[in-house]
This record gives C-alpha cells, sequence and structure tokens, in this order.
C-alpha cells in the first residue's frame, strides 16, 4: 500500500484558500466618494478597521497553528502507511515458504539464514525491475534439480537433448550418446543453488543440509538474480511453442540471462561486501561440487559457456547504455554465440543476417536425419582445443560464418552413428586455418599420419573442400558404403 499523494494536497490547497477568503472578507471596504462628516467623526471611524485587522492576523495565526498540526498528523499517516507497506512486501516474499523459523536468527551469526526476500528486493531496486519478490521455498537439492530438469525437457522436448548427444558422439566429440539433460540440471542446481518454477510462480533454494557442499547454497544469490530474471523475461526469451532452438542459438540466449544474472550479483555483491562469495574451493578442485556431474568435458564446457562469457557480454552491453540496454536486449536477443563472444558484433546497427547453409537433399538411404543444428562458433573452436593450442584452435574457428550437423542412425549394431558436419567460412584463408586445425585434431584422435581420409577404430572418415573452397565438410561414417553416400550428399 502507497499514500496517494493527491489528497494530501487537495487538503492544503483548501485550506490555503479558506485562509485566503477570510482575508479577503476581512478586509475594509473603500471609503465613500464623498465624505461629509467632521474632521472629528472621521478619525473615530479609521480606528475600527485597525482593530477588525488586528483580530484576522489572529484569527490567521490560528489557522496557521491549525494547519500545521493537520500537516504533521497526514506525514504520520504516510509514514504508517509506509511502513505497513513493507511488512506487506515482506509478508508476500514469505508466503508459501516451508520452516518460516529457520528464517529467525537463533544464535550465533553463522546461524542467521539468508534474507532472501530483502536480498531480492535490493537487487530488483538496484536492476530496476518492478516486480513483487519472489515467494522463496527451500527444498531438497534433488528436487531442485527435478524443476530444473522439467524446465529444460519443455526447452527440448521429443529427446532432442539426447539427439543431440547421439550426433556429438558420432563425430567422437563425446565418449558415447547419453542424455545430457539430467546433467545440465544438476549442473545447474548447484551452479545456481536454486530455480524459480514459473509453473508454480515458486523460487525453489536448496537446503543446506541436502546440498552437495556449501559452494551450493553461497550461489543462492546468484539463483535468485537468475530467478527474477526469468519471471521477467523467460517467456520473450524462450518459446517452446516454435519448436526447439539450434544449440547456437540456445546458447547465446542462456547467455544472456546468464550474463545478466552473474553481472547483477556482482554489482549487488559491490554495494553489499556482506553478500559476497565465500566459497574458498577453486573450482577446479575435483572435489567442488560442479565437477562431481559426471558429464563429459566437451558438454561441460557448452553448459559453463552462457555464465563464463554471458557475464562478459553482459558486462559490455551494461557499459554502453546500462540497464536499458540490457532490458531492450531481450526483445532483440544474441541470435549466435559468436555475438556472445564479440559484444561489438551484436551492439552494430548492420550486423550481418545469420546464414543458412542449404542442401539439395538430406535423406542418406531415403531416410531424414534425427539432427539437422547448427551448432556455432563456440562449440567449433572447443571442439578445436581439444587438440589444438588455443591460439590455433581460436585462429580456426574465427572465419566460421555457418555450419550445419547431420546425423542418421546406424544400421548393423554400430557404437557411433553416422554424422556429416558442414562448415562455411567468410574466406579460403579462414578455411584453411581451420582444415588444418581439424587436420591435426583426426591425426591425434585416431592415430593417423595426417591424411584427410582414413579408415580407423571402425570409423570412416573424410574431412574434404567445398563452396569454393570457402567450405569444409567433416564426414564420420560407420561404413564406406555410408561414407560415399554423404559426400555425394554434402558435395
Amino acid at each position: 500500500m502507497k499514500l496517494n499523494p493527491a489528497p494530501l494536497l487537495i487538503i492544503l490547497l483548501a485550506l490555503g484558500g479558506a485562509a485566503a477568503l477570510f482575508l479577503a472578507g476581512m478586509k475594509p471596504e473603500p471609503p465613500p466618494a464623498v465624505n461629509m462628516q467632521p474632521p472629528v467623526a472621521a478619525v473615530k471611524q479609521e480606528a475600527t478597521p485597525i482593530d477588525v485587522t488586528n483580530k484576522a492576523v489572529e484569527d490567521l495565526k490560528k489557522q496557521i497553528v491549525l494547519l500545521e498540526g493537520q500537516i504533521e498528523y497526514l506525514q504520520g499517516q504516510n509514514d504508517a502507511l509506509k511502513d505497513e507497506n513493507a511488512q506487506m512486501i515482506q509478508k508476500l516474499g514469505m508466503l508459501g515458504m516451508k520452516d518460516v523459523a529457520k528464517m529467525t536468527p537463533k544464535g550465533g551469526e553463522d546461524d542467521v539464514a539468508p534474507d532472501f526476500v530483502g536480498m531480492g528486493l535490493e537487487m530488483m531496486k538496484m536492476r530496476k525491475l518492478h516486480a513483487l519478490p519472489l515467494v522463496t521455498t527451500a527444498v531438497s537439492q534433488e528436487e531442485v534439480e527435478k524443476v530444473i530438469l522439467a524446465w529444460l525437457k519443455r526447452q527440448q522436448p521429443n529427446e532432442e537433448g539426447k539427439k543431440l548427444a547421439r550426433g556429438l558422439a558420432a563425430l567422437g566429440w563425446i565418449p558415447e550418446a547419453i542424455d545430457p539433460l539430467p546433467m545440465r540440471a544438476a549442473l545447474l542446481a548447484r551452479l545456481l543453488g536454486g530455480w524459480y518454477d514459473d509453473e508454480s510462480e515458486t523460487m525453489f533454494t536448496i537446503e543446506a543440509s541436502t546440498a552437495s557442499g556449501p559452494a551450493v547454497t553461497s550461489n543462492e544469490p546468484l539463483g535468485i538474480a537468475f530467478g527474477q530474471l526469468l519471471r521477467e523475461y523467460g517467456s520473450i526469451l524462450y518459446q517452446p511453442q516454435h519448436g526447439p532452438m539450434k544449440t547456437d542459438m540456445r546458447l547465446a540466449r542462456d547467455s544472456l540471462i546468464a550474463g545478466d544474472a552473474a553481472l547483477t550479483r556482482f554489482l549487488h555483491s559491490l554495494q553489499n561486501p556482506a553478500s559476497e562469495l565465500k566459497d574458498d574451493l577453486p573450482a577446479e578442485d575435483p572435489d567442488h561440487p560442479i565437477n562431481q556431474v559426471p558429464m563429459p568435458a566437451y558438454l561441460r564446457e557448452l553448459a559453463l559457456f552462457p555464465f563464463n562469457r554471458g557475464f562478459d557480454f553482459a558486462q559490455t552491453l551494461h557499459s554502453a547504455g546500462s540497464f536499458p540496454q540490457l532490458n531492450s536486449a531481450y526483445s532483440r536477443p544474441p541470435i549466435s554465440t559468436a555475438e556472445v563472444i564479440e559484444p561489438e558484433i551484436y551492439l552494430d546497427q548492420e550486423r550481418p543476417a545469420p546464414v543458412e547453409i542449404q542442401l539439395a537433399e538430406v535423406k542418406l538411404k531415403g531416410v531424414l536425419p534425427y539432427l539437422d543444428d547448427c551448432l556455432g562458433k563456440f562449440a567449433c573452436v572447443t571442439a578445436l582445443r581439444t587438440y589444438n593450442t588455443d591460439e590455433d584452435a581460436a585462429l580456426g574457428a574465427r572465419g566460421l560464418v555457418a555450419d550445419r550437423l547431420l546425423a542418421w542412425a546406424a544400421d548393423g549394431g554400430a557404437k557411433r552413428d553416422h554424422a556429416a558436419w558442414q562448415t562455411l567460412f567468410m574466406d579460403k584463408s579462414s578455411a584453411d586455418a581451420f582444415y588444418k586445425a581439424m587436420i591435426n585434431s583426426l591425426k591425434q584422435r585416431y592415430e593417423t599420419k595426417g591424411e584427410s581420409e582414413f579408415t580407423a577404430q571402425g570409423r570412416f572418415v573424410s574431412l574434404l573442400r567445398n563452396r569454393s573452397d570457402a567450405g569444409v565438410v567433416l564426414i564420420e561414417a560407420a561404413s564406406e558404403e555410408a561414407r560415399a553416400a554423404l559426400k555425394l550428399l554434402m558435395k
């Protein structure tokens, strides 16, 4: 509840107007045009207005005192309503919480549970989000992971996550085909310390007794910031009704909200040193909760990208136009990881339109691919970095304009499917750098002499140049017949 200043203004104007009318009524009437009375009589008449005026002044002083008293009373009412407003917001934030008593200090400083409601209000104010605080409930880490997993499945329905993993396994970038979504849910739970569920409109935080480690609960401020942004912009940023996004676009959009949350949490910690992260365990330590998730290294890199590079992206946007610039980004989100890596591309008013690789036919033996995806620049440089220096990997992916990954099921009980990854670069020299780095990767992974076409470890591999030498296609097949068919298909 907020006190409406209009009634107070009306009262003051009304009282001021009454005082003015009172003074106007006390003014002596003008003397007649012709005064025929003797001088002594005239002197007696002049004394009367003076007496009346003195009385008017006294009455006016009484009105002023009365006015001051009414103003003081109204100000007190205003302060009382402000206090009531703050209490109501606090109650809204506490609504639906389990074990509310945990929010009450029990003893020493270490026993005081975090004030997520107050923290949320502070971050909303700083982030300039006009919304009610999140309804917060503490649950087990397992329950939080289930809520995140349900959300991920809505974003990637029809086993899209498993299909991507099968395609990456066919390329040899992860050891085997797995379901990556439960692993992503476990990773996000540890990164954020909670999750906002849009269906129940509740922010679920992880009970400390069920957390994988102290680092999980210390991340809850980041989760609160992420939850507020997800509630505010999730329906704009993620629209499952339009079908699953390509991997490159999904990572880019994840980077906007994750980077925004990380920046909000960072700026809040600068203003509130007491809320700084207290986890002293280095992220590369094998005992760190994030590293406890048995996730292939390549998938882990993709999952962490939105938080690592997203922070830099959000910071650049904030520097360019503060929070209004970040707000507007949700209606014009980045379309690729290349824009996240190089924010100046995103901020350019004439940013290049996305390029799609067209193929005349995508059926292999009359069968459509189960995966038709775009991996993007970060996925490309991460693949090259496995067997190349960071410098050579970055050089190999620098000129990437577009890519397209297709995968088909392999017959005969093969462990890995058929896959073809077509890449397109801005010019021949950029394609040369990628080709060189990919040849080096294949040489080390399959222990060959550096050939562009070979058979090893039950795989039939080809790395070919096409599209006027600006394109490179990597073919990974489970049979010679499939490799030959894919070479014709990608030609």
